[in-house]
């Protein structure tokens, strides 16, 4: 069924197609700057076309199918009203053959020159199609050549640094790009697991990536679990920092971002208590310490949901609650239980067993969110149903555009982290709404402040570096990591 969305884009260009002539004027079609054919590049690829871009009053045309092909879009195509629709994330256009007037977003827009069948091909606008997809479009009359540029730009520069000079890996990110969005992804898909950075790209095709959280890796018998607070498709599901406000960046689904100092918790809500003398919980709740982490002590309570994967993998005796749909179906014990994939499991350990009557059979419940948050741009984006995925790191090195370094007030004032020169990786975000992901080859805790001042940023802040250092953008591999990674941040293509 098409959506209100969609038959308002074509009365908009209805309307105003009777406005302007129906007749498409002849002209002579041709390449630019003579006989010299039109190159175009996306990404920095060069484009193949096997039919060439034409040249109508200075405006360059392209087949839609390479609309489709190369910038990523749907295109939907209108026999009965002769309407082409380009859709990419969230960007909509609409164009009418031989109208002068497109739909972007349901307003409309004049083109200089319309969209025209040729050789029984449909042509549209390149310049205007690839902006109204949120791409940056350059022209090179030197080389007859146009250039379209993704959402991820690269580039490497080097810096002067306390310890001389070091090589600084960047990647823009314009988050104005509705064919992008951000994903948290995880070693293995699952929390506590490691993966090569190289697998986890090949699996991905990202446009880009980023080593992401801290994680164990200090004793090879504990899991290797983030040291770090994640949230992943709209929920908390690892809470790694709960007794301090750690640096966090938070990114909404349409690519809202953030930089803030975070305290993060669950908190456990009753709808249904078969016991009638324990209904004073309705207004009390239940809480939860931890979520999908073993490292947590023996008496404690902690929740399991299906991106821990299979089963708990705990190595705590106990009781564990199995919900599903929000209801409680089972109690079983051992330390590591299956996960059931329409719920979670709420383990009780330790001298937390002796409220397992709280959770019997029928019992109805759920859990919601806690954001407590200091120093935001965007603090409207820390709430359930809106934030989308975030992850802690730090420690924070700018705040509106000035260095606010001061790792001993996040607990990092670890020499291993913040007291020598180290291979660095880090997340700025420009006030021109671009998220910059860099690695520095070498440089300490300050200079890489100041280096993401040099770049920009008006927010920023450290991520795990050292043998972890990673980054990956448009095909190649940036900087190369020594060791698996518990999780990245990628840049998808929606």
């Amino acid at each position: 069924m098409r959506s209100k969305r969609f038959f308002k884009l074509v009365n908009v260009l209805l309307v105003f197609g009777l406005l302007v002539s129906m007749t498409l004027p002849p002209a002579a079609f041709g390449k630019s700057g003579g006989n010299k054919e039109v190159a175009i590049y996306v990404g920095g690829q060069k484009v193949a076309l096997d039919s060439p871009p034409l040249n109508k009053a200075g405006r360059i045309y392209v087949p839609i199918r390479y609309v489709a092909e190369y910038l990523g879009a749907q295109v939907d195509w209108d026999e009965a009203n002769q309407i082409v629709n380009i859709k990419n994330g969230s960007a909509l256009i609409s164009l009418k053959i031989g109208f002068n007037y497109a739909g972007v977003n349901g307003q409309a827009q004049q083109l200089d020159v319309p969209p025209f069948i040729y050789n029984n091909r449909t042509y549209v606008p390149l310049r205007f199609v690839s902006e109204g997809l949120g791409k940056q479009v350059q022209w090179d009359g030197n080389n007859n050549s146009v250039y379209i540029i993704s959402g991820v730009q690269t580039s490497t520069v080097i810096m002067q640094v306390s310890t001389g000079t070091a090589t600084v890996n960047v990647v823009k990110v314009s988050l104005n790009d509705p064919s992008i969005k951000l994903q948290i992804v995880n070693g293995q898909d699952q929390i506590g697991l490691l993966e090569p950075f190289d697998s986890m790209v090949k699996r991905m095709n990202p446009l880009a990536a980023i080593n992401a959280t801290f994680f164990q890796v200090s004793d090879i018998t504990l899991p290797m679990e983030p040291a770090a607070d994640l949230v992943i498709n709209g929920r908390i599901e690892h809470l790694g920092t709960p007794e301090k406000y750690a640096t966090t960046f938070a990114f909404t689904e349409d690519n809202k971002v953030d930089i803030a100092n975070v305290k993060m918790s669950l908190h456990g809500e009753y709808t249904y208590i078969p016991n009638p003398e324990l209904e004073r919980l309705y207004t009390q709740g239940w809480y939860i310490g931890t979520i999908n982490r073993a490292l947590w002590g023996v008496n404690s309570i902690r929740v399991f949901t299906p991106l821990r994967g299979a089963t708990t993998r705990l190595g705590v005796d106990g009781i564990n609650v199995v919900v599903q749909n929000g209801v409680v179906t089972q109690q079983l014990t051992g330390t590591n239980v299956p996960i059931p994939p329409d719920g979670y499991i709420i383990h009780l350990g330790g001298t937390e067993v002796k409220y397992q009557d709280r959770f019997v059979v029928g019992t109805k419940l759920y859990y919601r969110d806690i954001y407590d948050v200091q120093n935001s741009s965007q603090p409207d984006i820390w709430k359930q149903g809106t934030i989308w995925g975030a992850l802690s790191a730090g420690p924070r090195l700018l705040t509106n555009g000035q260095i606010t370094l001061n790792p001993a007030a996040e607990l990092l004032d670890i020499p291993k982290i913040t007291g020598q020169p180290l291979p660095r990786s880090g997340l700025g975000i420009t006030q021109d709404n671009e998220l910059l992901l860099v690695t520095v080859s070498k440089c300490t805790m300050q200079d890489f402040a100041v280096i993401m001042q040099n770049l920009g940023a008006y927010n920023a802040m450290n991520l795990d570096g050292g043998a972890s250092t990673s980054l990956y953008a448009n095909g190649q591999f940036l900087t190369t990591p020594t060791r698996k990674l518990s999780n990245t941040l990628m840049i998808l293509s929606r």
